[in-house]
């Protein structure tokens, strides 16, 4: 999965790793390869965070706002998480249904 991270605030290289691993593993759950965009942005004190999933089967947009950087991130991935997991559910239970 190609991801990209675009940040208005500094992060390090520790960081933007962790949320490319983050995602890559949200790949079993994509049937394939597609990519993902995550943003970083900030409005006043607020740490604003979207993800943009983007496949053949599946595309998913989400965003998260919260005072603290890593909380915000951390909600958001496992939002989506959850919302790719449940896609992928339906997809597997319409193909069995067949």
């Amino acid at each position: 999965m190609d991801i990209k991270i675009y940040s208005e605030v500094k992060i390090d290289k520790l960081f933007e790793n962790y949320i490319k691993e983050k995602i890559e593993k949200l790949q079993k759950f994509i049937f394939d390869s597609g990519y993902a965009e995550f943003y970083i942005k900030k409005d006043g004190s607020i740490f604003l965070t979207e993800i943009y999933l983007h496949s053949k089967n599946l595309k998913v947009f989400l965003k998260e706002k919260n005072k603290d950087l890593n909380k915000s991130v951390e909600i958001l991935l496992d939002r989506t998480k959850e919302k790719v997991r449940k896609t992928h559910e339906k997809i597997v239970n319409k193909k069995e249904g067949k």
